[in-house]
């Protein structure tokens, strides 16, 4: 796995280093210290892994595998590496393919090692609050089952900072050895420099798909129990689609070593436990979430017999809820922020019935039409797709750039449609690097992002 990442290193290095100028502002832009902190936290945190793979891979297989991925990462970075030490233009620092690959993880490292950057709801005015949720909100997602089993579609758009919207879609098939290895290959929606997806969006060889949206961190006092003594989500993620078989695999190997970083909600779709217009058994569909301190899994299939399973930001699990802060939330700044009404799940509720084909999921998941929409309330942001940039008050450039989606067959061969850019929804303007956001980092970006679907598949046609 090394030889693969070291290739990849080597014919994306540019593409790399765009990467890591776009995003690195987002994080570290005005914040040195927290800068220092976070290579510090990833620096001790390799050194325990490294010192876990070294002790345990001759005789532990889950650990053998945290070696193949780190073969891979190593790889990466000697790849990148090697062309920067010719390419003067290049950053040439290990903390570029690190920063990279940790990005998900770092909205949380940086808020565990520098006390200082965690918000207290409690003295927050609206407008202070909404900004930070609308800087850190990321990414819907829907699973519809169609009412007679005919089909299933797994969709995902993903919301971060624009700058960040460098995509590479990647397919990988690995030469892997062990009996208790369950995927060789997988197809992922990507970046630049990252060996997983972050959005997430995975189709995996043995009929797993797997979805994930983020989940924000109100009470930020369990940050205290964030440690350097673990596995960060992406090695988590790449450990289980290696080795899990199916959701209950999957929920239990993701589990082991909790960093406590990139709290999100996970979604695992089962294709093997689909039978098309027949039934759909328990255990086609396991929902995880993740705090520092805890992960939380169950089988929600039921859920999804009844026709859909939704995700746009708010836990599921009500422990989950609590602990994060979202009662609190609720409490002080209304109803938006709860599990069954907030903007994207009352969307979600009364339009996914619609859904029958391709054409429809495009619609729904590329959807925004704030300035009708009862539930959006003139919000770009309170919308299956946010448009950050159309804020009358404060625009950004954040928000939904792009949208994956697969059903049943398409997933079985590793198959999706996808799509960049921010969404056109409603008759809105395509988003351009121009006027107010002209001077923000866009190394490698299309000044103006107007693009169609296209199709994306591991084998390709000469």
């Amino acid at each position: 796995m090394f030889a693969a990442g070291y290739l990849e290193g080597i014919l994306t290095a540019k593409s790399m280093a765009d990467a890591y100028r776009n995003v690195w502002p987002y994080f570290f832009k005005g914040f040195p210290e927290v800068e220092k902190k976070t290579k510090e936290f990833l620096n001790k945190q390799e050194k325990w892994i490294r010192k876990q793979i070294s002790v345990a891979s001759g005789f532990d297989e889950y650990w053998r595998h945290v070696q193949n991925i780190f073969a891979q990462y190593d790889g990466l970075q000697a790849g990148y590496q090697k062309v920067a030490e010719t390419d003067k233009s290049l950053p040439n620092d290990y903390f570029v393919v690190q920063m990279l690959n940790a990005a998900g993880d770092l909205i949380d490292i940086s808020h565990a090692v520098a006390p200082k950057t965690r918000i207290d709801i409690n003295k927050m005015k609206y407008e202070e609050f909404m900004e930070y949720v609308n800087g850190r909100g990321m990414c819907s997602a829907l699973i519809k089952l169609l009412p007679g089993f005919e089909n299933i579609f797994m969709s995902h758009s993903s919301w971060f900072t624009y700058s960040n919207s460098y995509r590479i879609y990647k397919h990988y098939d690995f030469n892997l050895s062990g009996k208790n290895v369950a995927s060789k290959s997988l197809s992922f929606s990507s970046y630049p420099g990252y060996l997983e997806s972050l959005d997430d969006f995975y189709i995996m060889q043995n009929g797993l798909v797997m979805l994930q949206t983020t989940n924000m961190v109100f009470n930020t006092t369990i940050y205290d129990k964030v440690s350097e003594k673990s596995l960060l989500a992406w090695h988590r993620v790449r450990l289980a689609n290696m080795l899990a078989h199916n959701g209950l695999e999957w929920s239990k190997m993701y589990a082991k070593y909790n960093s406590g970083t990139y709290n999100n909600q996970y979604m695992v779709i089962d294709l093997n436990r689909i039978k098309l217009k027949t039934g759909v058994e328990d255990g086609a569909l396991y929902v995880i979430e993740q705090l520092p301190g805890i992960v939380k899994y169950a089988d929600q299939t039921d859920i999804l017999r009844a026709g859909y399973w939704p995700s746009y930001n708010v836990p599921f699990y009500e422990d989950i809820y609590e602990k994060s802060g979202y009662s609190l939330a609720v409490k002080k700044f209304g109803i938006n922020f709860s599990y069954q009404l907030a903007p994207r799940a009352k969307i979600f509720r009364r339009d996914q019935g619609s859904v029958k084909t391709f054409d429809d999921m495009k619609r729904i998941m590329r959807y925004n039409n704030y300035k009708v929409d009862e539930y959006s309330d003139g919000n770009p942001c309170n919308t299956i797709c946010c448009r950050g940039d159309l804020n009358a008050k404060k625009p950004e450039s954040k928000g939904c750039y792009d949208t994956k989606i697969t059903d049943y067959s398409s997933a079985l061969s590793r198959r999706s449609i996808a799509i960049s850019g921010p969404t056109l929804g409603t008759n809105l303007k395509p988003f351009s690097w121009t006027g107010i956001f002209e001077k923000e980092a866009h190394f490698g970006l299309p000044t103006t992002y107007n693009f169609d679907w296209v199709e994306m598949k591991p084998k390709l046609t000469v």
